[in-house]
């Protein structure tokens, strides 16, 4: 168990680090886009490319034969969980890994919001939402293994046209500054696209690597912690991940002069409670959260996991514009 604490401590300041330098955080990587700031939706795209490249050659080695190699396709828990988890990041104004490293940068309602995250996994395992298993687990369920094709080489093939999708986003939005307010340029000292992509592309494989070290068979994930305790068997590589984002961005915010301790109107903590409440659900429902699909399984090529994904955006692009036409009433 020992392993397991210390590898899962050390993959989660890693992440943390990562995720707080960056400003990586789903619910405005998607709520951004659609204003034409794509920084972190750059970063996201150079980040899935490499990762998903590096994680495939991991599973060439010996490294990689103890590792999960793919999450089974269930649509309808993908899709339900997915969009909850959406509708949560709009409500939160946060997902579920930012609840845990804003936590490290001294945002105390962060705390409430992670809370609602437990209760809300908790109560979905009373649940049975998640509908029938079109594509099994294992390679079975992934793009490459759908295909018939070698998981390394379709994993180049995505990742040129993520590459490919990142750069256009990048000319679209400094073909776009001029008319916008947004000069292409990454908010105060946080890194540029480029550098959270390649920070990100690297740190994912690496927990991953750091997961095989500990005995666990799967890499970065915020949802199952609360499941495996209420169990009776803890996943403490898991549980220790989690921990670990919380000093792991406090160091990165206290260097960088972010390090900030504030509390949050009532208002902000009912609306963290209930957010959180709806990410820990849909994460459960899903199969997956923001880093369980959007990271690690993407990296995976999971069929499910990218399904997810578009769901997540759904949820959150939907939320936010009717949040937004009520409160211009």
């Amino acid at each position: 168990m020992g392993a397991m604490i210390w590898t899962g401590l050390v993959a989660g300041a890693l992440l943390g680090l990562v995720l707080q330098r960056s400003g990586m955080c789903f619910h405005s990587m998607f709520a951004t886009a659609g204003r034409n700031e794509t920084r972190l939706l750059r970063g996201w795209l150079v980040g899935v490319a490499i990762a998903g490249v590096l994680l495939s050659a991991v599973y060439l080695t010996p490294a990689g034969d103890a590792l999960n190699s793919g999450l089974p396709f269930r649509p309808v828990g993908n899709v339900v969980g997915g969009l909850l988890i959406g509708v949560g990041m709009a409500v939160a104004r946060s997902c579920a890994s930012g609840l845990f490293y804003k936590l490290g940068t001294g945002m105390l309602g962060a705390l409430v919001g992670i809370v609602g995250f437990v209760g809300g996994e908790y109560a979905a395992t009373f649940t049975d939402l998640r509908g029938p298993t079109v594509l099994p687990g294992g390679d079975a369920g992934t793009i490459s293994g759908s295909l018939g094709l070698p998981r390394l080489v379709v994993a180049v093939v995505i990742g040129a046209v993520l590459l490919v999708a990142a750069v256009l986003l990048g000319r679209r939005a400094e073909a776009a500054a001029p008319r916008s307010s947004y000069d292409g340029s990454q908010p105060d000292d946080r890194w540029s696209w480029r550098a959270t992509g390649v920070a990100i592309g690297l740190a994912v494989p690496a927990a991953w690597l750091l997961a095989r070290v500990g005995g666990s068979t799967y890499g970065p994930s915020t949802v199952g912690a609360t499941a495996s305790l209420a169990a009776g068997s803890p996943n403490w590589w898991l549980i220790a991940f989690l921990v670990g984002l919380v000093p792991g961005a406090f160091v990165a915010a206290r260097r960088a002069g972010d390090l900030w301790v504030r509390g949050e109107t009532p208002v902000r903590y009912v609306q963290l409670l209930v957010g959180g409440f709806l990410l820990g659900a849909g994460g459960w429902i899903a199969g997956g959260c923001n880093l369980g699909h959007g990271l690690s399984g993407v990296a995976q090529l999971n069929v499910a996991s990218w399904v997810a994904v578009v769901s997540m955006f759904v949820g959150v692009v939907a939320s936010r514009t009717l949040l937004d036409a009520r409160n211009r009433r």
